[in-house]
């Protein structure tokens, strides 16, 4: 037992051997550079196969669930048709303590032919239904001005009006090779 307590008394002893103190890793070489790109590509690749893993999961149990959640909606739409319910113009309505079964009236959908509706418009005199929009041609514009500051100049050195310039900072990409 003596012997049990000289060994625990040793270990707790703050006589321990000085261990070199060691650096923080750097890359300082194309060698340890490329290790880091096949590090990112590892990693990459084991998050994209836990995301894959994951994602056929969430669907199985979403498929399961909508499943469930589309039964007990057809009963429910079973039961409201069985009760008198409260009218609207635009649904009718009926309340529960837990929560409202609700049928909203819905409004045609109407697919449209732009092209033909406004010539039919305008043959037919209703020309005033038709807009017309103006908007800027921004790559045009580009090609023919600088950036100076905040302000967007001409080749004449006009400051064009309605457009601020805002600086971002460059972002840095490692894209790694699987």
């Amino acid at each position: 037992m003596e012997n049990e307590n000289v060994a625990w008394a040793d270990f707790w002893e703050d006589d321990e051997p000085e261990q070199e103190e060691k650096q923080p890793f750097e890359v300082d070489d194309d060698g340890k550079a490329e290790w880091c790109l096949k590090k990112i590509a590892e990693a990459e690749a084991e998050k994209a196969r836990w995301k894959e893993h994951y994602a056929a999961q969430l669907d199985r149990v979403s498929a399961r669930l909508d499943g469930s959640i589309g039964y007990f909606k057809a009963k429910l739409f079973e039961y409201f048709n069985t009760v008198p319910h409260k009218t609207t113009k635009t649904q009718e309505s009926y309340a529960l303590p837990g929560g409202k079964l609700i049928m909203k009236k819905q409004q045609p959908k109407f697919e449209k032919d732009n092209d033909v509706l406004v010539a039919w418009l305008e043959s037919s005199g209703m020309g005033d239904l038709v807009k017309v929009s103006k908007t800027a041609d921004w790559a045009g514009l580009k090609k023919g001005v600088t950036v100076h500051g905040e302000n967007l100049l001409t080749r004449d050195g006009e400051i064009v009006p309605g457009v601020t310039v805002i600086e971002l900072p460059d972002v840095f990409e490692v894209k790694a090779e699987a």
